[in-house]
């Protein structure tokens, strides 16, 4: 009883003194909490008047083009990567640009799309029409207002899911240049291998109602990426690390020092056996491989990426096919000692155990209402984003030309050219 009192006691003191020290603590949580909102509302503010476009992009079929072409509009789209001055951040909420580059297939067929913003629109259409001079470009309606407002409804099923990588940022996925698809005119026919073919040719087989939704979320990286590849590489190569800055990494730095000395003759022996062989020579082949592969990648630019899709239709059309159908598309860039993509399963709709139907539709609400938003790097809907450099985001996003033969694929029959100078007025 002693003890019980004892404790109330303590708590009530402790009470007593928290709400009396009210001017020490109340005044910086309320600033934190003030410029929390602020930031917010000047955000929310920005995109609410911001207008955007969705762009359909139609290529015709003997179009002979690898996905190095994708590389330059990626690389024209990173040029929109300006973050703002202060007074642009904090004051008129300016945002970076961010852009979605979208293949939708349903019973129509399969189609590219690019969603901007309308004041970014005549940069992205030059730079397509720089690399693709007889397409064509197109603004078109919203196609996620052709379904339910809501999802899941009474009539609808749907399923989705977000994609993240299963290593770090820095290991690449298997890039076009690996399908041999950096100049596909000059390959022969059975040499071409495009990893789109396989997702344009699903997506082109839907019927009646089904339709499936394929979002890819980017905006322009800074270069944190690149630096933790470096210290991939130098790890792989047996480098020392950088020089420890703080009061404990300094005493550990000390500690080896002192081991040296004790140690000296050994490790000098040590080094000497060591500088026989240079650090390429100690790896294995597979290593030396994704050695070159992180190298090679880290000279690309990069972008911040959330790749989410959706399957949905009637009840009667669903199909839960299209799930590991579209796993299994994503498994071509997989590569067991460089990276790959997994499904995120804090995101996707199924869940197990726990209150699984409410859980499952909560889900389903949230991907369901973020792909029609588009949103990912700011709230409403907030992912965490992962980075691919411009050769890894081309690969998975490119205009298929001659090598993809599906005809379901939106195609224009003929290109567009000038007319001739001599003709008659």
């Amino acid at each position: 009883m002693a003890g019980t009192l004892f404790d109330s006691q303590i708590f009530t003191d402790a009470i007593i003194v928290f709400t009396r020290s009210w001017a020490f603590w109340a005044p910086p949580l309320l600033a934190v909490v003030f410029w929390e909102t602020w930031v917010g509302y000047v955000r929310a503010y920005f995109m609410a008047k911001t207008k955007w476009v969705l762009l359909e992009i139609s290529i015709p079929r003997d179009v002979a083009k690898s996905p190095k072409a994708m590389e330059s509009i990626l690389a024209g789209i990173h040029g929109t990567s300006r973050t703002g001055n202060a007074y642009e951040r904090y004051w008129v909420g300016w945002l970076t640009a961010w852009f979605s580059l979208e293949i939708v297939g349903d019973a129509t067929g399969v189609h590219f799309y690019v969603w901007t913003q309308e004041f970014f629109r005549r940069m992205v259409e030059s730079q397509i029409y720089a690399q693709y001079p007889s397409c064509e470009i197109r603004s078109v309606e919203d196609y996620t207002k052709q379904a339910p407002g809501a999802m899941p409804t009474s009539e609808w099923s749907m399923w989705g899911s977000e994609y993240i990588l299963t290593k770090p940022d820095a290991y690449p996925i298997k890039t076009y240049e690996e399908f041999d698809l950096v100049d596909i005119s000059s390959k022969e026919e059975e040499m071409k291998i495009d990893p789109l073919a396989a997702l344009v040719e699903f997506f082109g087989s839907f019927r009646n109602t089904e339709r499936i939704w394929l979002q890819i979320i980017v905006r322009p990286a800074g270069d944190s990426w690149q630096k933790e590849g470096a210290a991939i590489v130098a790890k792989l190569l047996g480098k020392k690390e950088p020089p420890r800055t703080t009061l404990i990494g300094k005493f550990i730095d000390l500690v080896n020092a002192i081991f040296a000395v004790i140690f000296g003759a050994e490790a000098s022996e040590k080094k000497k056996e060591d500088a026989l062989f240079a650090p390429m020579f100690r790896l294995s082949p597979g290593e030396t491989e994704t050695l070159k592969a992180l190298e090679r990648n880290m000279t690309k630019i990069g972008f911040e990426v959330g790749i989410r899709w959706i399957y949905l239709s009637k009840k009667q059309d669903f199909n839960m096919l299209a799930v590991p159908a579209v796993n299994g598309i994503f498994k071509q860039f997989a590569s067991p000692s460089l990276n790959g993509f997994k499904l995120n399963k804090n995101v996707s709709s199924s869940v197990d155990y726990v209150f699984k139907k409410t859980r499952e539709y909560k889900r389903k609400k949230r991907i369901y209402n973020a792909f029609r938003m588009r949103s990912f790097f700011h709230p409403p809907y907030r992912g965490k984003p992962m980075v691919l450099s411009s050769s890894e985001l081309a690969t998975i996003y490119h205009f298929p030309g001659m090598v993809v033969g599906a005809p379901s694929m939106e195609r224009i029959e003929a290109k567009k050219g000038a007319s001739p100078p001599n003709l008659p007025i």
